[in-house]
């Protein structure tokens, strides 16, 4: 199947990727160590909140696939 070069619904994780950039841009940074640490206090608090990210990469199409699938738990 052919595939469009960008196609942000199929690959959700761009959507996380650019609010990242957006939080992070407007800034030189001096060094890698410097960018990393600006990063570091972005990712923690969406580490928090998965709730956030998941309604920001969880398409519903996704959701939907994902709570279809059989749990670990279940027998066959």
């Amino acid at each position: 199947m052919v595939q469009p070069p960008y196609a942000p619904e199929l690959n959700p994780v761009e959507r996380f990727f650019r609010e990242l950039r957006r939080a992070i841009e407007g800034r030189v940074y001096p060094d890698l160590q410097a960018k990393q640490e600006a990063l570091e206090p972005i990712l923690k608090a969406w580490q928090a909140d998965p709730e956030w990210v998941k309604q920001l990469c969880g398409w519903g199409w996704i959701r939907d696939t994902l709570e279809a699938l059989p749990t670990a738990d279940a027998t066959p």
